[in-house]
């Protein structure tokens, strides 16, 4: 038993949940409406498209590569499907075609990266301007409404389930339990994590890392597009501007979920448990009148803490020669590991074939 409660604090994502509750608690003491079930629901349902986008980014991020055009193909999914509809193309049809081209967004992005080897970073932000350009040409600078949603738009967001909960929160639980199969229950889970924990030995090892990349950016385009869709149901409209941000905000909440800056750690439960702990916030604040103009800042001090807070779990984890430091007047002392230079075996073999020779 003491084993088990042992390794479950060494889970990141017990901190995470940790610091939840307290944040909960906070909010739930100064406001008297916070705990209610209504809020709580509501407090879902907002966590719920950021929350399934940050999944596919924790994927992303676990091999080792980031996604800023999120939020532009988030809007761009929505933003076609209106157009769509309006040209008299049926819903279903029109849905399906915005998530191929949120996924084509996607595979853009993954043959960039891998293909012309260019950063992430810099190809996706390249992505993120062009596809927000597209969003403004086809919706032509203006705010969409969508029309009649028929019963594919209640099942995508519009609805609720049993007539209490809303069906962007059943949406976000059927993506956690995929995320989560995908990464514990599969190969390619384990070739993500090894793809971001070191790419030259997965690929010594048999793994097609560019492959596993290109995946992982189709499937966070789709999952953007996906959430834009779900956006587009609930609320009946889609703007020009809508989605800005959100790329920012789904790699906050996957790094406040404990997922590695520098790839080969993460869960998609700390993804989940990040969000959530944003809609949280912004939530509380709300609820304690707190000034509109204060609340990005401490959403802004929340993702610093976390950062810190990672950025010194993951050295502790990935541990590195530790300096000893003796008495004064004696120099400090490398580990004998670490101090000596690792024996290279095949520099050694071919001096002996030399030597034969």
């Amino acid at each position: 038993m003491k084993k088990f409660f042992v390794r479950l604090f060494r889970m990141r994502e017990v901190g995470v949940l940790l610091a939840l509750i307290l944040i909960m608690l906070f909010f739930g003491f100064y406001t008297s409406t916070f705990f209610t079930a209504k809020n709580l629901t509501n407090v879902l349902r907002q966590s719920s498209v950021l929350g399934i986008m940050a999944m596919a980014v924790t994927l992303l991020m676990i091999s080792g590569e980031f996604d800023l055009s999120i939020g532009s193909t988030f809007a761009f999914s929505s933003i076609v499907c209106v157009v769509m509809m309006e040209s008299g193309v049926p819903a279903t049809l029109a849905f399906f075609l915005a998530l191929l081209m949120a996924a084509a967004i996607g595979l853009i992005n993954g043959l960039l990266v891998t293909k012309a080897r260019l950063p992430s970073f810099i190809a996706t932000l390249g992505m993120m301007m062009v596809v927000r350009s597209l969003v403004l040409i086809t919706g032509s600078g203006r705010p969409r409404v969508l029309g009649d949603r028929g019963l594919i738009g209640e099942v995508m967001g519009g609805g609720t389930l049993f007539g209490a909960i809303p069906v962007p929160i059943v949406w976000l639980l059927v993506v956690v339990a995929v995320g989560w199969v995908l990464l514990s229950k599969t190969t390619f889970g384990y070739k993500a994590y090894a793809t971001g924990g070191n790419i030259h030995a997965a690929k010594l090892s048999g793994i097609n890392t560019d492959r596993v990349k290109i995946i992982n950016f189709i499937l966070t385009s789709f999952a953007a597009g996906f959430a834009g869709i779900i956006s587009l149901c609930f609320l009946r409209m889609v703007a020009p501007v809508q989605g800005a941000g959100y790329e920012l905000e789904a790699i906050a909440a996957s790094v406040i979920g404990g997922t590695a800056l520098w790839g080969g750690i993460g869960s998609v439960f700390g993804a989940f448990l990040g969000s959530f702990i944003l809609a949280v916030i912004r939530n509380g604040l709300v609820l304690m009148r707190t000034n509109p103009y204060w609340q990005n800042g401490v959403l802004g001090a929340v993702i610093l803490a976390a950062v810190v807070v990672n950025i010194r779990l993951g050295a502790a984890r990935r541990g590195g020669p530790r300096i000893r430091f003796l008495k004064r007047g004696r120099r400090a002392e490398l580990p004998q590991a670490a101090a000596q230079p690792a024996d290279d075996s095949k520099s050694n073999e071919r001096l002996q074939e030399k030597g034969r020779k």
